[in-house]
C-alpha cells in the first residue's frame, strides 16, 4: 500500500529592516510558516503564518513551488494537490509586512514526494462464455489486465473457488477455467435455450480493482436423445402400475433423485383422471404410512396427507420433469416423524425441512426403506396412458455423495419386465406392469414414445415425374415464426443407377419454386447443404440412419420487394451461423410477408427411390419467433395406420401437391 504522509513544517523568517526610529523602540521578531496536509494528490495543503510582531492575512502573498518550478495560479493560504504535482517536493513562500512594520520573506521546508493516486486496472479479453447444460468439459479463457502502474497489471489468483454452478479458477496471468456442475439441480432443470442462468465470478487485480467473468448456462433445445426407461401401465382392475425398490436395511439421512414424464393421457375409460405417485415408505407401504407420497395430478403436484403445504409449482403434463427428496431420520423416534425436503425442477417446495405425515412414526423412524413409483389405482384402468421413470438414484446421505443404489436402464434390452416375472429385475416382487421401453427425450421437441407405436409420416419417390412430397400451406403467410421438425433419411437414398439423391426441408413465400424459397435445406449422402448459400459452410455432419432435429427461424418484419427476410437453422442443437442470414431467394417479393408453404421432399422429378424412404415426425410450425404460440402441428398420431396423406385423402390436412406419403409405426 501507499504510505500517506503528514507535515508539519515550520521555517525561519528572512526578515527585513524597518525605519530608524521604529527600530530604536520595536525589536523584530522571525515570523514562522507552518504547513499541513498530506503529500497525496487529491489533498489539501494548508500554510499557516504566524508572527510575534502581527501579522494581517490579507497582507500575505503566497507562493507555492514544486521544487523549483512555481506553480501557477496558487496565490492562496491552500493548495489543492493534482496529478500532475506527483513525485514532486513542496514548498511555500510568503511575503509580508507585520504590524510593526517589518518586511519578511518566509520559506518552507520542502514535503515529501507528493505520491500519486493510483490507476485502477482495466479488464479486457475472455470475460464471458457460454456453455449448455449437458457440457462436462472445462470451459476455458484468459482475461486481460491493463494497469500503468508497476507490477501491478496481475490477477489475484484462485485455485478450484466454489461458485454458484461449478468450480472455477484464474492464474495471475489470466487464464481461467470453469468446470460446470452438470449433476446442480437447477442447471439439469434447464430446458431449452431461452431457458439460462448466470454464474458471476470475481476477480480481481493486484491494486484492488475487481471485475468478473460471467459464465451463462443454458438448456439444450431440440437435442433428442434415444435412451432406455421404464415405462409404467395401468390395466388392471385389481392393482395400480408400479415400480417398487426395496433396499436392503432402512437408510436413516439420504436422498432421492429421479426423472419423470406423465402425458396428458391419465384417464380411465370414463374420463375420470388418475394421478402418478413418487413415495418413500419405511417398514410399511401402506399409503397413510408413507414418509411422504408426492401426487402428481393432471395440472399441480399434491403432498399426500399434508393439506397445510401448498406446492405453488405447476405440473405440466408432457415434459420431463425432476424430483428430487431428502429426509432425516436421524431425530425421528416413535412419536416424531423424519424430516423432509422436497425440490421440482430445482425450485424447493418450501423453504425449511417439515415433517413427515405418516400415520405410524414407529415404522418411519428407521427412515426409507422403499421407494416406489405408481400409476392410477386398485379401482379401474388407464387404457391409453402412461408413466415414465428415468434416472433413479438412491443416496444414503443427504448431501448425495454416496450411491446406495441407481438405475438409468441401460443395461436392459427394449421390452424387459421389470416385474417379478422377470428374476434378473431388481425390483421387489409388487412391481406391476412395468417394462423398460426405449424413448427419445431432450430439450423441447420430442415426447416420450415407445418406438413399436410411434407414428410418423413416411415419403418415398417411386414417380419418374415427380418428387416424393409432404407439403403443408397456411392459410396466411406468417412475417415472424419458427419451424421444428424431427427427420429420418436412410441410407440407401439411391436411384437404380446408384445415384445418390438428396431429401429436403424448405420454406417458402407465395411461390414454391425452388428459386424462390425462404431457405431450403438439403440432406445430402453425408452432409447438409443451404440451397444457394454457397458462402455458408454447415460443418454439422448428416449421419444417415438415425433422428435429426432442425429449427428454422425466419424474420420478414424488415422484408421488401428488394430486402429479403432473415434466417436461422439450428441441427441437433448446434446452430449453423453465429448470426441470422439473408434469404437467398430470387423472388423477394414472393417472400416478403413470410412463410406459406412448409415442405419436406425425398427425390426429384427425374428418376426414382426404390427402396429408400424418408420419414417426418413432430412438425410444429410458429407464429413467433421465441415458438410460443403454434399455428400448426402434427405427430401423425392421429391417423389410422397406413393412412394417405395425398390428396387422395380428403382428411388429410396436406395441401393437394404431397405425393407418396402415407402414416407408419416405427
Amino acid at each position: 500500500m501507499k504510505k500517506l504522509f503528514a507535515m508539519s513544517v515550520i521555517a525561519l523568517a528572512v526578515a527585513g529592516c524597518s525605519d530608524d526610529t521604529t527600530s530604536e523602540k520595536v525589536g523584530n521578531s522571525f515570523g514562522q510558516v507552518t504547513l499541513s496536509g498530506t503529500a497525496l494528490v487529491g489533498e489539501t495543503l494548508t500554510a499557516a503564518v504566524s508572527d510575534v510582531n502581527g501579522v494581517d492575512a490579507a497582507n500575505i502573498t503566497y507562493t507555492w513551488m514544486a521544487g523549483d518550478v512555481v506553480i501557477s495560479g496558487a496565490t492562496s493560504e491552500t493548495l489543492v494537490l493534482t496529478e500532475d504535482l506527483a513525485t514532486a517536493e513542496i514548498t511555500v513562500t510568503v511575503s509580508y509586512t507585520d504590524n510593526d512594520n517589518f518586511s519578511e520573506v518566509i520559506k518552507s521546508n520542502e514535503t515529501d514526494p507528493v505520491i500519486g493516486l493510483t490507476t485502477p486496472a482495466s479488464f479486457s479479453g475472455d470475460r464471458s462464455a457460454v456453455v449448455k447444460n449437458n457440457i462436462t468439459d472445462v470451459v476455458m479463457g484468459t482475461v486481460v489486465v491493463t494497469d500503468n502502474d508497476e507490477g501491478e497489471a496481475v490477477l489475484e489468483a484462485q485455485t478450484d473457488v466454489v461458485a454458484m454452478y461449478g468450480t472455477f479458477s484464474i492464474a495471475t496471468t489470466g487464464e481461467w477455467t470453469y468446470a460446470l456442475d452438470t449433476s446442480n439441480s437447477t442447471i439439469s432443470s434447464l430446458d431449452g435455450e431461452s431457458d439460462t442462468v448466470t454464474d458471476t465470478l470475481t476477480i480481481t487485480s493486484a491494486d484492488g480493482t475487481t471485475s468478473s467473468v460471467m459464465v451463462t448456462i443454458t438448456g439444450v433445445s431440440n437435442v433428442a436423445v434415444t435412451t432406455k426407461v421404464a415405462k409404467i401401465t395401468d390395466s388392471m382392475t385389481d392393482d395400480a402400475g408400479e415400480l417398487r425398490y426395496k433396499l436392503s436395511d432402512a437408510i436413516s439421512e439420504g436422498k432421492l433423485t429421479v426423472s419423470f414424464f406423465k402425458d396428458d393421457k391419465a384417464e380411465t375409460s370414463d374420463g375420470t383422471a388418475k394421478d402418478a405417485y413418487i413415495g418413500l415408505y419405511g417398514e410399511s407401504t401402506s399409503t397413510s404410512n408413507a414418509i411422504i407420497d408426492l401426487r402428481i395430478q393432471s395440472d399441480k403436484f399434491v403432498i399426500r396427507d399434508q393439506d397445510d403445504i401448498d406446492v405453488s409449482i405447476p405440473f405440466t403434463p408432457g415434459v420431463w420433469t425432476d424430483v428430487e427428496m431428502t429426509w432425516d431420520a436421524s431425530s425421528a423416534s416413535d412419536t416424531v416423524t423424519p424430516m423432509l425436503t422436497v425440490t421440482i425442477n430445482g425450485t424447493s417446495v418450501t423453504t425449511d425441512a417439515f415433517s413427515s405425515a405418516s400415520s405410524s412414526p414407529s415404522d418411519v423412524l428407521g427412515g426409507v426403506r422403499y421407494a416406489i413409483f405408481k400409476l392410477g389405482d386398485n379401482g379401474s384402468t388407464i387404457p391409453s396412458a402412461a408413466y415414465y421413470i428415468d434416472d433413479i438414484k438412491i443416496y444414503s446421505d443427504i448431501a448425495g455423495t454416496t450411491v446406495a443404489f441407481e438405475d438409468d436402464f441401460e443395461s436392459y434390452n427394449v421390452g424387459d419386465s421389470l416385474d417379478d416375472d422377470n428374476t434378473a429385475s431388481p425390483y421387489n416382487s409388487n412391481t406391476a406392469e412395468a417394462v423398460v421401453a426405449e424413448v427419445t427425450k431432450g430439450g423441447d421437441s420430442v415426447d416420450p414414445v415407445d418406438p413399436v407405436d410411434n407414428q410418423m409420416a413416411k415419403i418415398t419417390d417411386s414417380m419418374t415425374d415427380d418428387a416424393g412430397e409432404l407439403r403443408y400451406k397456411l392459410s396466411d403467410a406468417i412475417s415472424e415464426g419458427k419451424l421444428t421438425v424431427s427427420f429420418w433419411k436412410d441410407d440407401m437414398a439411391e436411384t437404380s443407377e446408384g445415384v445418390a439423391k438428396d431429401a429436403y426441408i424448405g420454406l417458402y413465400g407465395e411461390s414454391t419454386s425452388t428459386s424462390n424459397a425462404i431457405v431450403d435445406l438439403r440432406i445430402q449422402a453425408d452432409k447438409f447443404v443451404i440451397r444457394d448459400q454457397d458462402d455458408i459452410d454447415v460443418t454439422v455432419p448428416f449421419v444417415p440412419g438415425q433422428w435429426n432435429q432442425v429449427e428454422m427461424t425466419w424474420d420478414a418484419s424488415d422484408a421488401t420487394d428488394a430486402v429479403t427476410p432473415l434466417v436461422t437453422i439450428t441441427i441437433n442443437g448446434t446452430s449453423v451461423t453465429t448470426d441470422a442470414f439473408s434469404s437467398a431467394s430470387s423472388s423477394p417479393s414472393d417472400v416478403m410477408t413470410g412463410v406459406r408453404y412448409a415442405i419436406f421432399k425425398l427425390g426429384d422429378n427425374g428418376s426414382t427411390l426404390p427402396t429408400a424412404a424418408y420419414y417426418i415426425d413432430n412438425i410444429k410450425i410458429y407464429s413467433d419467433l421465441a415458438g410460443t404460440t403454434v399455428a400448426f402441428e402434427d405427430d401423425f398420431e392421429g391417423y389410422a395406420e397406413g393412412v394417405s396423406l395425398d390428396t387422395d385423402n380428403t382428411d388429410s390436412p396436406y395441401n393437394s401437391n404431397s405425393a407418396e406419403v402415407v402414416v407408419v409405426k416405427e
